[in-house]
C-alpha cells in the first residue's frame, strides 16, 4: 500500500492495480489510530517506532502528514503521483 499525501490524487491517471494499492491520507490515518489502539499506550507505540509521542500526536490529530518511520511501522511506503500539466 502506498500514501498519497493529496486526497485528490487523480484515480482516473493510475493503472488499475496501482489505483487499488494508493491509500488517501484518511485511510492511513485510520490504519494508524488503530496501530496506537492495539499498543499499550500511544507513548509506547511512539518509542517503538522510533519517533516522539508529541510528533505522534500531531500526526494522529492531522496537524502534521506521517512521515517515514510512520509509513513504515504501518508497512506503507510513501508514493508520489504526478497530476496533469
Amino acid at each position: 500500500m502506498s500514501w498519497h499525501p493529496d486526497d485528490a490524487y487523480d484515480a482516473a491517471a493510475l493503472s488499475r492495480e496501482e489505483a487499488a494499492e494508493v491509500a488517501a491520507p484518511a485511510a492511513v490515518l485510520d490504519e494508524l489510530r488503530a496501530a496506537v489502539e492495539r499498543a499499550p499506550s500511544a507513548a509506547r507505540w511512539a518509542r517503538r517506532h522510533g519517533v516522539g509521542p508529541g510528533y505522534l500526536a500531531d500526526v494522529l490529530s492531522g496537524r502534521r502528514p506521517p512521515g517515514a518511520k510512520i509509513l513504515s511501522a504501518l508497512g506503507i511506503d510513501r508514493a508520489f503521483v504526478r497530476g496533469r500539466p
